[in-house]
């Protein structure tokens, strides 16, 4: 491990929040922040994260994670630990996904044996499946959570045509736990058995890492079995004992649950090759949920006193840290703009038009069909010609399309399109309308028009006049 920073508790965590999980810290302890610290999965050191940033706990391993997966805090979250009975987290998942709430489990002989921690259940005793998983969670029950191991172990085993004893079950059954340790990612855990225990017959080469049992609580937060039974502090089973009911009361170690806001979960583990560990989840409703795991502590208490300046830190820097992690860029620079007029006529005549009474551009001459020589002023009206724009860019170009002009015009009505394209997109494009009445020819008028089309053509005279964009283009005025 790196080199470790002592400092005294007047320098630990964020501001007043922090300070109050100091307070439940024994007097003998001194938390500390480590250089190999992680934050959101860099190094704390690589972030120039500020002390007042930074939590402060005496863990040897911890790790913080949130419900979306995100890694808020790692302390040697990947090195090898024993993890004791936060083994049976993943004993819980697994046996969920084999038995329903009110599937049968019997105590086995076996079960009842292998001792250590206890739920006080005796060979033969029968329950509902929901009931042991709070024997095996809550008490922490070695022997309910190799009871719970056996009847899940069995239904695998059936489902494959196969049968076996009390042994073959849970092997059955612990090989189904390293299958869904590595479904979920958990590259750096090996489980030997469904309780935890690491020393004489149970010292099988299992092992686990705070970032995995982060993890591990976090998937099973999301099986409503196991939360439903993993947030006790105390609770009464009904157990068939001997033919008749009995309730066994159970109690958690935890001291987390009814006295920290928000815990929703709290296992615990010991042994001394493991030291006392915890893994907890806090959820105050405001959208978030987090896991706490601490590892190798040097005492009972003070796991529970690292968990809370854990959450402490989070709930009171969360921002702070995420900002500092993940800094927003800099906005670039605003460029520089221009502002153009777009109609700018050689001419311009007076109209009424939609209302308006004004001397209106002339910035195109629209040939009227049914003549030979007679074409429509057009003007734009409605839109405001001007337009601003950055001044890095190509050159603004008109173009102008022309309707079909027959019949009486009069001012207002259309007759064609006037766009502005800079660097091929339009960034400015109005309806060119009449600013002028020009009526259709008198059926007179019209006679001689045709003649004129039918002798003249041969000759090339024009059958209508020539429409013609007469706006002089964009002016940059700003």
């Amino acid at each position: 491990m790196s080199d470790r920073r002592f400092r005294f508790p007047r320098a630990l965590a964020c501001a007043l929040s922090t300070a109050l999980a100091i307070c439940c810290l024994p007097a003998s302890a001194l938390a500390w922040t480590d250089d190999g610290d992680s934050v959101l999965e860099r190094g704390a050191a690589e972030l120039g994260l500020p002390d007042d940033l930074h939590p402060s706990i005496e863990a040897s391993h911890a790790a913080l994670m949130d419900e979306d997966g995100t890694l808020w805090f790692g302390r040697a979250t990947g090195e090898r630990a024993q993890i004791a009975s936060l083994t049976k987290i993943m004993t819980a998942i697994v046996a969920s996904e084999h038995l329903d709430a009110e599937a049968p489990v019997t105590v086995t002989p076996e079960a009842a044996g292998v001792g250590e921690s206890s739920a006080g259940l005796l060979a033969g005793d029968e329950m509902t499946f929901d009931d042991a998983l709070k024997a095996v969670l809550t008490a922490s029950g070695n022997d309910a959570a190799s009871a719970v191991a056996q009847a899940a172990g069995a239904v695998m085993l059936g489902q494959q045509g196969r049968a076996g004893d009390a042994y073959a079950c849970e092997a059955a059954f612990v090989e189904a736990m390293n299958a869904k340790a590595a479904e979920l990612g958990m590259a750096g855990t090996r489980f030997a058995n469904p309780h935890g225990l690491d020393f004489d017959a149970y010292d099988q080469g299992q092992y686990s890492c705070a970032r995995d049992v982060a993890v591990m609580l976090r998937h099973g937060m999301g099986i409503d079995l196991v939360r439903a039974n993993i947030g006790y502090e105390r609770v009464g089973i009904a157990v068939l004992r001997g033919g008749a009911p009995v309730t066994v009361e159970l109690a958690n170690t935890d001291t987390m649950i009814e006295g920290y806001a928000g815990t929703c979960a709290a296992k615990t583990g010991y042994t001394l090759a493991a030291g006392p560990c915890v893994a907890t989840a806090v959820n105050r409703g405001d959208g978030h949920e987090y896991y706490a795991v601490v590892l190798a502590s040097s005492s009972k208490p003070q796991r529970f006193a690292d968990s809370e300046a854990l959450y402490d830190w989070i709930y009171a820097c969360r921002d702070e840290v995420r900002a500092v992690a993940n800094p927003e860029p800099a906005s670039p620079p605003e460029p520089e703009t221009a502002t153009f007029h777009l109609l700018n006529a050689p001419r311009s005549v007076r109209a009424t038009i939609g209302g308006a009474e004004a001397a209106w551009p002339v910035v195109a001459e629209v040939a009227h069909a049914d003549w030979t020589n007679r074409t429509v002023a057009a003007t734009v009206a409605g839109r405001e010609p001007m337009v601003t724009l950055p001044k890095e860019g190509g050159r603004l170009e008109q173009e102008a399309s022309f309707l079909d002009v027959t019949g009486d015009v009069a001012p207002g009505d259309v007759v064609g399109r006037l766009a502005f394209r800079r660097d091929g997109a339009v960034v400015w494009e109005a309806d060119l309308v009449a600013a002028e009445s020009v009526p259709a020819p008198a059926w007179w008028e019209a006679l001689g028009i045709g003649a004129q089309r039918f002798f003249g053509g041969p000759f090339g005279m024009p059958a209508v006049a020539e429409s013609e964009l007469s706006n002089l283009g964009a002016r940059e005025v700003s």
